[in-house]
């Protein structure tokens, strides 16, 4: 991974960008063939997966090797959706050109679970049968997009950008070929010519002051003469 040593070279803040958060590093260990964003979309439509085993299996009437057939059909849809969402994402990064966005994880990680959750209450227990016929379906409806829409977020706004950077400096060119990102602070100070020249000359004119509270030499000399 060539990148790390080209990496090493640019400025702080210009690396702390192509690094990323906790998570985004933890992907940037991989090689960049195994970190490509639909790779990354494909394994957390796995996660995902996982955890519609229980909630799958409460909500099937059939037999088990029946239920292991049908999620196993499920995993694999999730997957390709969601591999197919994080290549889309990569090319859409291309052409735009942007920089990536670090996701607060306060905001975007409790979303699976609390999707999880929704969806387990819908399918496990009766609560969904008291609502009016038209929104019985609703809360399975938001379960799910809870549980699916922070991994593709996450490749769309954050890895998919990074990624196509880093893939940038592995080929030796330069990963920064689009938009600037705005500073986290206001590192950019503003300098007035105008006011760094009155600055200037009001230093030039005040005369020195020693320790003891006495002008510096030229003016003792001139008072003294």
């Amino acid at each position: 991974m060539e990148w790390r040593t080209r990496m090493s070279e640019l400025p702080t803040e210009q690396r702390h960008l192509l690094a990323g958060g906790g998570l985004s590093q933890r992907f940037s260990q991989l090689p960049l063939f195994y970190s490509h964003p639909a790779f990354i979309g494909a394994f957390y439509g796995l996660l995902i997966s996982v955890a519609l085993l229980v909630p799958t299996r409460y909500s099937f009437d059939g037999t088990f090797s029946e239920w292991l057939r049908a999620w196993g059909y499920i995993t694999l849809s999730i997957m390709l959706l969601l591999a197919i969402i994080g290549h889309v994402s990569l090319l859409v990064s291309k052409l735009s050109k942007r920089p990536p966005i670090t996701m607060r994880r306060s905001l975007l990680y409790p979303i699976p679970f609390i999707g999880l959750v929704i969806l387990t209450i819908s399918e496990v227990t009766d609560l969904p049968s008291l609502l009016p016929d038209t929104m019985v379906g609703w809360p399975s409806r938001i379960g799910k997009l809870l549980l699916v829409a922070p991994g593709p977020i996450y490749v769309h706004f954050s890895w998919a950008p990074r990624w196509r950077m880093l893939s940038r400096l592995e080929e030796g060119k330069d990963p920064f070929d689009g938009p600037k990102p705005m500073p986290h602070r206001a590192a950019v100070q503003v300098e007035d010519p105008e006011m760094l020249d009155a600055i200037e000359d009001f230093e030039d004119e005040v005369p020195l002051v020693d320790g003891n509270g006495e002008n510096g030499s030229d003016q003792t000399d001139t008072a003294a003469g």
